[in-house]
């Protein structure tokens, strides 16, 4: 059965603003349902990044929501000649972030069906998983504005198909994942027509030799700026604990004195949202300077900047 882009509309319109007017016939609106504390939780963090709230809806109704574009996927990519996978749900979350407002998110999406995420139609989704995608991007893209200076490398460690390289033009940039997800951005940045000014390097963070590979990886710099977006919550507490350590010691042996750590994650022992626990665990791995933190609910509930000073080089 071949479908067509209005008819890939109606599916996703069908799974998403009308299952959205059905939880409001079951009187489940903006001011409740949800668990309390979880719907404070978020308005706090919204506020504090400065965008709105996700709606505090019960779980069962962000579960559907997240299978629903889970089962649209395979139509919206149906004639995309980049031919993506969802590995380690990048694929959603780029259309997530595309809902949110990420103009070049949009662009990376397939001509034919990008469409159904577009203004005006983008106003009629439910704020759910793309808005609580908002909340942690717009907290690092504060964090990196802040921590970048002109000399400064950009690396992205479990990159996806994130865009912040190609917004972050007045640095270096490089970005690590595994191989398939990197071939695959690759495709999609070329079948798109962006130019890619940065560096795409393929390595499998969770082990050994992806570590030493991010350890090659990095040029000679004086300050290295490091960012990881839900990146960790795919790994074991052993690894996250390694890989947090690699970051630190790769930026050392480049040559870096100022080494900044902006994540939105979900950090290894720390199984709540507790400062302190947040803290130990940083500083277990070296980062002992927690400027800032901020949680948030959800898997990637870590949202913080810390910095590594060389107290040899205090300059």
């Amino acid at each position: 059965m071949k479908f067509h882009h209005h008819q890939v509309f109606l599916l996703v319109a069908i799974v998403d603003v009308v299952e959205g007017l059905a939880w409001r016939l079951r009187g489940i609106s903006y001011s409740g349902g949800g668990r309390p504390e979880k719907g404070t939780a978020a308005a706090a963090a919204a506020a504090a990044v400065g965008v709105p709230a996700p709606w505090p809806l019960p779980k069962w109704v962000w579960s559907k929501a997240w299978r629903g574009h889970r089962r649209a996927l395979p139509w919206l990519h149906r004639w995309d000649a980049a031919a993506p996978e969802n590995t380690c749900v990048n694929l959603q979350v780029l259309w997530l972030k595309a809902l949110a407002g990420d103009d070049i998110a949009y662009e990376m999406l397939p001509r034919q069906s990008r469409f159904v995420v577009s203004r005006p139609l983008r106003w009629l989704y439910p704020r759910l998983h793309h808005q609580n995608t908002l909340m942690r991007s717009r907290y690092l893209d504060a964090a990196v504005s802040r921590e970048l200076e002109p000399n400064a490398t950009l690396v992205t460690l479990g990159a996806g198909f994130c865009t912040r390289s190609l917004r972050f033009h007045a640095v270096r940039r490089i970005e690590l994942d595994l191989p398939a997800v990197v071939a695959q951005k690759a495709k999609i940045l070329e079948d798109r027509g962006f130019e890619t000014t940065f560096s795409l390097v393929p390595a499998n963070l969770s082990a050994p030799e992806g570590r030493e590979t991010l350890r090659d990886a990095l040029p000679r710099s004086t300050r290295v700026v490091f960012v990881l977006e839900a990146l960790l919550v795919y790994l074991g507490d052993h690894s996250a604990h390694a890989l947090l350590e690699a970051a630190l010691d790769a930026a050392r042996a480049a040559g870096a004195t100022s080494i900044s750590l902006c994540f939105a994650d979900r950090l290894p022992d720390v199984p709540g949202v507790d400062e302190s626990a947040v803290r130990a665990t940083l500083a277990k791995a070296g980062w002992h300077d927690l400027v800032d933190y901020l949680p948030k609910p959800g898997l990637a509930r870590h949202m913080g900047l810390a910095r590594f000073r060389d107290p040899t080089n205090p300059t």
